[in-house]
C-alpha cells in the first residue's frame, strides 16, 4: 500500500483516467455494475447532480425532491429489502437492491456524485425498538469505527520532517517521501473499519457508520461529494452526532450541523420527530433555512383523510399503556409505524386503515405504488422517511424554494376526496 501521497483532505487517490472509448457496451456494462453505465462518464452541461441514497427504503427522499421540491436530481438508492425496492421502482425511482456494506464507495461510476443521503435503520435508537444503541459499550465501539472510518481514508496527518522514532513509520522510511507535511492516506481496509460491530449486541447500531465510511471515502477518493444529508431516530444521542460532525470537519468539510424536527411542524398530519444532519463541503450550511418563514397550516388526520369529526384510533386493543391506546382523529395523528395495519376506528372495529390513508398521514399522494403484502407494505410507510421533510431538508441544504411547493403540495393532497371505507382494505 503506497502512503507516498501527502495532501490536504480530499482527492488522495484518485486512478489514471480509465479510457472508456476503448470499451465495448459489454465491458462498460460489467466495469459499471451494479450502477448506471452512464455514471461512468463525466456529467454534460445542465445535466442534474448526482446523488446516492443509502438505506433508500420505498422512496421517501426521492419523492420528496421530485414531487413536492420539484427539483431534478439524478438519484441511484441502494436498499436491501426487496418490496421496498419494488416500490420505488414501480414509483419511477432507481434502486440497487443489496446491503449498503457489499458495495465499494471507491466504485469508479461514483467518480462524479456531488450529494449523499443516508437514513439508516433506527429501531436500536428508538424507544420503539429495545434501544440497545443507547448502551455506553456499543456507542463507545461506534465512535471508535468513526475513527477508523478516518483512518482508512484519510489516514493521519504527517508532519513535515521524519517522526521521533527512527524506521517505525511507513511514511518516514518511504524513500519517495517528498518531506513534506500532509495527510498519509489509508491506513486501514474498510472491512478492518467494520470489524468491531461484531462485538455490538445489535448489528443495526454498526449501520450508522456508513454515513460516514461513504461520505469520507467519496472525499478522499475522488474529491468531488459535495453535501450529506442524514435522518435518524431523534433519539440518536448527541455524542454520536457530534462524532459525525468531528470527522467531516477533520477530512475539510466546511459545515455539519443537526437540528431535530417534527414533521407536524410542516403541516403534515401526523407526528413524525426524527434528528436531521447536513453538511456541505465548501460551504457553510444555513441550519435555519429549515425553519419556514411563517408557520405552515396545522393538519389534523379528520381534514387530511375526509373523515367525520369525533372519530378516536385505536392502536392497542384493551390493552392499556401509559399513553392510552387512543387517539382523536380530530387532531394530527400520532406517529404512524408499522402497527398502522391494525388500527381501527374506536365504535367500529372493521373500519381499519387503507394503505392510501396510511400513506396520506406521512404525506404521500393517493395511489402510490406500496408492493408486497400488508404487512410489508405499513412496514414501509413507518419506515419512509416523509416526503415533505426532504423537500424541506434537501431543499434548505441545496439552497432550492422549498416552503411555496411544500404548501401548495400539502393543499394538493389534503383537499380530495375522501377514501370510501369499502375502499379500506380488512387487516
Amino acid at each position: 500500500m503506497s502512503l507516498t501521497r501527502l495532501d490536504t483532505a480530499g482527492s488522495l487517490a484518485t486512478p489514471d483516467e480509465l479510457d472508456l472509448n476503448r470499451m465495448s457496451p459489454a465491458e462498460l456494462e460489467e466495469l459499471a455494475a451494479p450502477w448506471p453505465v452512464r455514471w461512468l462518464y463525466r456529467p454534460g452541461p445542465g445535466e442534474p447532480d448526482r446523488a446516492v441514497n443509502l438505506y433508500a427504503g420505498g422512496g421517501g427522499w426521492d419523492f420528496g425532491v421530485r414531487d413536492v421540491l420539484r427539483h431534478d436530481l439524478n438519484i441511484v438508492g441502494v436498499e436491501l429489502h426487496k418490496d421496498a425496492s419494488a416500490t420505488a421502482r414501480a414509483a419511477g425511482f432507481s434502486r440497487i437492491i443489496a446491503d449498503v456494506r457489499s458495495l465499494n464507495p471507491k466504485h469508479p461510476a461514483l467518480r462524479w456524485v456531488r450529494g449523499l443521503i443516508v437514513s439508516a435503520p433506527c429501531q436500536c435508537w428508538s424507544p420503539a425498538g429495545k434501544r440497545a444503541g443507547q448502551d455506553p459499550r456499543n456507542q463507545d465501539l461506534l465512535l471508535d469505527v468513526f475513527t477508523m472510518a478516518f483512518e482508512a481514508t484519510f489516514g493521519h496527518w504527517h508532519d513535515s520532517g521524519p517522526c521521533d522514532g527512527e524506521g517505525e513509520c511507513l511514511t518516514c522510511t518511504d524513500p519517495d517521501w517528498d518531506g513534506f507535511s500532509g495527510y498519509t492516506g489509508p491506513l486501514l481496509t474498510l472491512d478492518e473499519v467494520r470489524a468491531p460491530m461484531a462485538e455490538m449486541t445489535d448489528e443495526r447500531i454498526g449501520l450508522l457508520a456508513e454515513v460516514l465510511i461513504w461520505s469520507l471515502t467519496l472525499t478522499a477518493q475522488w474529491d468531488n461529494l459535495r453535501w450529506l444529508a442524514m435522518e435518524q431516530s431523534s433519539a440518536l444521542p448527541e455524542t454520536i452526532l457530534d462524532g459525525i460532525r468531528e470527522e467531516l470537519w477533520s477530512a475539510d468539510w466546511c459545515s455539519a450541523e443537526y437540528r431535530v424536527l417534527d414533521a407536524v411542524d410542516y403541516g403534515l398530519a401526523s407526528r413524525r420527530k426524527r434528528v436531521f444532519l447536513v453538511a456541505a463541503r465548501h460551504a457553510y450550511v444555513d441550519i435555519d433555512a429549515l425553519t419556514p418563514k411563517a408557520p405552515m397550516p396545522a393538519t389534523t388526520a379528520t381534514q387530511a383523510l375526509g373523515w367525520p369529526e369525533g372519530i378516536r384510533v385505536n392502536t392497542r386493543g384493551v390493552r392499556k399503556t401509559a399513553g392510552g391506546n387512543c387517539w382523536s382523529a380530530d387532531k394530527p395523528a400520532t406517529g404512524i409505524t408499522s402497527k398502522i395495519r391494525g388500527w381501527y376506528w374506536e365504535h367500529g372495529k372493521d373500519r381499519t386503515f387503507s394503505l392510501d390513508e396510511a400513506a396520506l398521514l406521512v404525506g404521500f399522494r393517493p395511489g402510490y405504488p406500496w408492493t408486497g403484502s400488508r404487512s410489508s407494505c405499513t412496514q414501509q410507510i413507518g419506515n419512509v422517511v416523509a416526503p415533505p421533510m426532504s423537500a424541506v431538508v434537501i431543499g434548505s441544504l441545496l439552497s432550492r424554494p422549498w416552503e411555496d411547493r411544500l404548501r401548495q403540495y400539502l393543499t394538493e393532497i389534503y383537499n380530495h376526496a375522501p377514501i370510501e371505507p369499502e375502499h379500506v382494505l380488512a387487516a
